[in-house]
């Protein structure tokens, strides 16, 4: 979790307070000693000959107008120091709405000048030298995160960045695009979304990144941990995710895990010990994958049950079902690990059951609000049909399931969504899909799907709730092979459209490369008689979903 603007802010001038309080206490023990020295002297030279007495005299005025150089210097620093960060902070603090309940903001700048007044005052009852005084201690000292300005430095240098900035900048340049799953909707990402999250560049630029300086390290060292995918050597993971690296676990900077069936098998009933060790160190998971393998689990590997394991803060689970390995329970059992994410978002299911649904299997699932349906079986909709699911609002259809599956989901779930998607699939082509999920939901607001990938509809005239409509026009291959039919589906799908029932009907949203469509006649006419309904037809712009497709 990247840790909100204002925490840093906080958290900095609460350090450079402490640590003006620590260089105050130093100065004022060093007048303490000073006046010390100076009575000593008195008492020292009691009986001493003139010349003795003034051969000490001059060393002990040399030493005295040294320390009193340096300790007005070590003030004026600090006083220059907190004047220019207590702006920064300000103006900081100002922007992000920041109110800082510990103390007044004037208090810092008093309190300084109090500490040089003192300085002053005291240093007035002694002597002076001519020698300058060395460079102070502030001067040679870096505070963290070097958000203080140095000697040399101009008000514009680069180290004066706050640490937010320097975090977002270098969140940039190491993600040139999202490399983690959305756990929220957001439209049409679940077709696009990468196989392989851990691209070669994408590593090489963190390790270039974290050479650079110390500072950049600290900041890109938790990139390097954020996603991890188990692979051959379990055991070293687990070594690794241990370490301590400025003073926390390096488990603690995971926050997306994929965890391969083969590394939970139960052969015995230690096999998944090192499994289970990994999700321990990993505190802030808010991403489990279990993914498709492409041959099934030997059913040996799953004897032994196995345990299971707490994911308080996981919002996004992607998991794949292998009935073999489900009956050993714990982490392996999609419903055990349920149970444990009491804030889970987020579903991909995926597989076949091979039991039917018992009644001691429903769940309730409090926080879920999106559910993303790829191949799966009957039995596996009627077990998902038993769940209580009192927040879900959209359902992704990655395919058209077997022996209308998705119409039950529909008739149990339909009342209560806001969003259904249809996914990027040839299947959506081989038979009319938005009749029948347009009658399972009459309360729907949003409907996603891809134009050329799904079969057009008859005209719609029963009551709807459709408020926004969002097509995709990524091409499909079967389609542009066959230009006569596409264009049939093209005008099909226009009239579909145009003619519906739809009296909500108020934005139509383009995503993709829609240059040819545009250009044609037919959708020009379309367009005006949708704006004269009061439907604004517009273009998503400024999105990764809205590119061209790659």
């Amino acid at each position: 979790m990247t840790p909100t603007p204002a925490r840093p802010v906080n958290r900095l001038a609460k350090f450079l307070r402490s640590r003006k309080k620590e260089v105050a206490t130093e100065n004022k023990n060093r007048l303490d000693a000073t006046a010390l020295n100076v009575a000593n002297l008195t008492k020292t030279t009691e009986g001493v000959s003139r010349e003795e007495f003034s051969e000490r005299t001059d060393t002990s005025i040399q030493v005295l107008s040294v320390e009193n150089e340096a300790l007005k210097n070590d003030n004026q620093a600090l006083k220059k120091q907190c004047s220019d960060l207590q702006d920064r902070l300000q103006r900081v603090e100002k922007r992000l709405g920041v109110v800082d309940k510990d103390r007044d903001p004037d208090d810092d700048e008093h309190e300084v000048e109090g500490i040089d007044a003192g300085a002053q005052d005291e240093g007035g009852k002694r002597c002076t030298a001519s020698k300058q005084a060395p460079q102070s201690k502030l001067e040679k000292e870096s505070f963290p995160l070097s958000l203080h300005r140095q000697a040399g430095m101009s008000r514009y240098d680069h180290r004066l960045l706050p640490p937010e900035l320097w975090l977002s900048i270098i969140r940039l340049a190491i993600y040139s695009q999202p490399v983690f799953e959305f756990s929220t909707f957001e439209p049409f990402v679940a077709s696009f979304e990468r196989q392989n999250k851990e691209e070669a560049g994408g590593l090489a630029v963190r390790y270039a990144v974290m050479q650079v300086c110390r500072l950049w390290r600290d900041f890109a060292l938790g990139s390097l941990y954020e996603d991890v995918m188990v692979r051959h050597w379990a055991p070293a993971l687990v070594e690794e995710l241990g370490k301590i690296c400025g003073g926390e676990q390096l488990g603690k900077y995971v926050r997306r895990l994929e965890l391969p069936y083969p590394h939970t098998g139960t052969a015995t009933n230690t096999s998944s010990d090192f499994a289970l060790q990994i999700l321990q160190s990993c505190p802030g998971l808010e991403t489990l994958v279990r993914p498709f393998m492409p041959g099934l689990p030997d059913p040996i590997r799953y004897a032994f049950p196995t345990r299971s394991h707490p994911f308080p803060n996981l919002k996004r689970l992607e998991w794949w079902h292998y009935s073999d390995a489900a009956r050993s329970g714990g982490i392996n059992s999609l419903i055990d690990v349920l149970r444990y994410s009491p804030n889970l978002k987020y579903l991909i299911v995926g597989g076949e059951m091979n039991s039917a649904p018992s009644a001691d299997n429903a769940l309730v699932l409090p926080a879920l609000t999106t559910l993303r349906v790829r191949r799966i079986n009957v039995l596996f909709v009627q077990r998902i049909c038993q769940w209580q699911l009192p927040s879900l609002v959209h359902v992704v259809a990655e395919f058209p399931l077997e022996h209308d599956g998705l119409d039950v989901i529909w008739r149990v779930f339909g009342a209560r969504l806001c969003t259904v998607e249809f996914g990027r699939h040839i299947g959506f082509l081989l038979s009319d899909q938005i009749t029948r999920f347009l009658l399972g939901c009459p309360q729907l607001k949003r409907f996603n799907y891809f134009l050329n990938f799904t079969s057009p509809p008859p005209i719609f005239n029963q009551p709807c709730a459709l408020e926004c409509i969002s097509l995709h026009a990524y091409p499909c291959a079967m389609v542009t092979d066959m230009i006569p039919t596409s264009q049939q589906r093209l005008e099909q799908h226009l009239a579909f459209l145009s003619r519906s029932s739809f009296p909500a009907l108020r934005r139509i949203i383009l995503y993709g490369d829609w240059g040819d469509i545009i250009a044609d006649p037919r959708f020009t006419r379309f367009t005006q008689t949708m704006n004269s309904r009061g439907c604004v037809i517009e273009q998503a712009t400024g999105d990764m979903h809205s590119c061209d497709p790659s």
